[in-house]
């Protein structure tokens, strides 16, 4: 906003009524040379340029008061009485201003008692007043609705990133909570292996305390991440899990939401090798297409049993899917379909560029 305290306010003033001065000498003269009168056109552009740099001086006054009392539904007859006494005050003391120049160059005719020219300039002069606090109450109405417009932008962003911050915070405990369950289940059976995958766990979760406040991470980080939790999984299963990885070198600076990749390799595995007696394997595949991230990750399990798709949906696909609608809207992807040859497949595209390199916070 502006104020008596800023410069702006000033400049302002001095350029509206530089453009007034300006159309107002324009009609002058256009009046005075169809009448014939050219000698005194260099008076009357003067006089002109004199009244408009006199309310110059005026206008961050009338500002300020427009803005402490405006024209609203409930207040307006307040405004109103403000508003006539100060435009009394305004006028007078521009037409003294604008008298004390004319009486100093001798224009006009100073016969005429003082009192008399004021009264008379005065009145010519109200209606300069309500013009200039009318543009002042549409400046200030117009800054206003940007302000509420605004406010209104960074409510929603912060909405958003509670939300996400929502999401991802749910997405943290489910993880734990399943890798103590792979832990627990190993402790009589695997004493060794359930301490080793411990230490995993940890090494998990100190990585995990990277990405704290980050809603996205490079690839690279996200992979490393991952790699985490797959040694956890390949100490439960042993040869039973093999991990493929096929991801272009070129896209590891590419920033894809943090945890992502997890809940997706985790669905594979519970859903899909865990729940077949045969060695499974897990592929995972980041390529470029027609400037999107696209991630396949893809198992030979059982495949998709034959169930509506919010009941096939765990946890970690609702979640996964609700973040990247946040986080992209309608420009990311997310599919899940059976795989060839058996098994599933979880697609996931995101805008290359949304990406930036390294975390975002």
């Amino acid at each position: 906003m502006l104020s008596l305290r800023r410069w702006q306010t000033w400049a302002l003033s001095f350029l509206f009524w530089t453009i007034y001065a300006i159309l107002d000498s324009a009609g002058s003269l256009a009046l005075l040379a169809l009448i014939g009168q050219k000698s005194v056109r260099g008076n009357v552009i003067i006089w002109n340029f004199s009244e408009a740099y006199v309310w110059v001086l005026f206008t961050p006054l009338i500002y300020a008061i427009t803005l402490r009392y405006s024209f609203t539904r409930h207040a307006w007859k307040k405004s109103l009485a403000v508003h006539v006494a100060m435009s009394l005050l305004v006028m007078t003391a521009a037409a003294w201003l604008l008298l004390q120049v004319t009486d100093i160059l001798r224009w006009g005719d100073v016969t005429t008692p003082f009192h008399t020219r004021l009264l008379s300039l005065a009145l010519q002069d109200l209606p300069r007043y309500f013009v200039t606090a009318a543009v002042a109450q549409i400046v200030a109405y117009y800054g206003a609705l940007r302000q509420r417009e605004a406010e209104a932008v960074s409510l929603e962003a912060r909405l958003a990133q509670a939300q996400l911050e929502v999401l991802r915070a749910q997405m943290e405990p489910h993880f734990l909570f399943n890798a103590l369950n792979s832990i627990a289940t190993l402790t009589k059976k695997d004493p060794a292996a359930a301490e080793e995958m411990t230490l995993q766990l940890a090494a998990l979760l100190r990585a995990s305390l990277d990405c704290v406040g980050s809603q996205e991470v490079s690839l690279k980080q996200e992979l490393e991440f991952l790699q985490n939790y797959l040694d956890i999984q390949q100490t439960r299963f042993r040869d039973r899990l093999t991990i493929r990885l096929n991801v272009d070198p070129d896209l590891l600076s590419a920033s894809v939401p943090s945890l992502i990749l997890q809940p997706l390799v985790e669905n594979a595995i519970r859903h899909g090798i865990a729940q077949s007696a045969s060695p499974g394997h897990v592929d995972i595949k980041a390529t470029r297409n027609n400037g999107s991230l696209r991630i396949e990750i893809a198992d030979n399990g059982i495949g998709m049993r034959n169930e509506p798709e919010e009941e096939r949906e765990g946890f970690g696909l609702r979640n996964t899917r609700a973040r990247l609608r946040q986080l992209y809207g309608d420009r990311q992807e997310f599919r899940i379909e059976s795989a060839p040859g058996g098994g599933c497949r979880v697609t996931l595209a995101i805008p290359l560029a949304a990406s930036r390199s390294g975390a975002v916070h």
